[in-house]
């Protein structure tokens, strides 16, 4: 599973290492996301109050995510421990090629699907929106990701480059690995001149900006949350 980019060595600091995601990192992307996103935290009103049933409830999320050939997902190991610390979730336009060098789609039992013609071969129930988790507030549940639907539909999310999640391990957070992970992916997309999207945490909003994103609506949960929008750079996409 080569990256679709050159291993950004010169971005990350020293020990650490980019590569993309498989099955078997799920137990790790799991503890990276139960550790960024503790419950309590701001857009967590939502969950379960069994910490147990929401671990399961990620894991599954992650995992079915795999056989989903519209999903590309990047991980930053610690050469030191073999330990995940970060991983980006992307959602790229079929208008975006450079992104599919080097991928692998899995079926539900974790080995590789040959592509179809068109350069599917998962499951399509991999699209399918997991139920609430067990003891979960389920009206706000379903109210927090319609929303999240309904402003990515405004923005018209499904013709850009979608980051829709970036998580770090706190202890690892400071050091330009998440930094790493977006611009990586972005250079693909404006060598093709694709635009992107994200929803922003208010922590993660200042990154955003520095990776050129400019904000363009909000939502308003129990806390603030930023939508952003990242035209192309066009010096980039004409190698100048």
């Amino acid at each position: 599973m080569a990256l679709p980019f050159p291993h950004p060595s010169a971005l990350l600091p020293p020990g650490f290492t980019m590569s993309r995601c498989a099955p078997e990192d799920v137990p790790g992307m799991t503890d990276v996301y139960m550790r960024a996103f503790t419950p309590g935290s701001p857009f967590t009103y939502w969950w379960s109050p069994s910490v147990d049933v929401m671990r399961k409830w990620h894991a599954d999320r992650i995992r079915v995510r795999f056989a989903d050939p519209s999903i590309h997902q990047f991980k930053v190991v610690d050469d030191s421990t073999g330990a995940i610390v970060a991983f980006t979730k992307w959602d790229p336009p079929a208008a975006l090629k450079g992104i599919k060098r080097g991928f692998v789609i899995y079926d539900e039992q974790g080995k590789e699907v040959e592509p179809k013609e068109n350069g599917e071969g998962a499951v399509k129930k991999a699209k399918t929106m997991l139920r609430a988790p067990e003891g979960a507030d389920e009206a706000a549940y379903e109210e927090f990701f319609k929303r999240l639907g309904a402003m990515a539909e405004k923005w018209r999310s499904s013709e850009k480059l979608v980051l829709s999640i970036i998580c770090a391990d706190p202890a690892y957070r400071g050091r330009g690995i998440g930094a790493a992970l977006i611009k990586s992916v972005l250079d693909l997309a404006d060598a093709e001149g694709v635009p992107a999207y994200v929803e922003g945490m208010p922590l993660a909003v200042p990154l955003y900006r520095r990776q050129g994103f400019v904000e363009v609506d909000k939502l308003q949960y129990d806390e603030v949350l930023t939508i952003m929008v990242r035209e192309p750079r066009l010096d980039a996409a004409s190698g100048a």
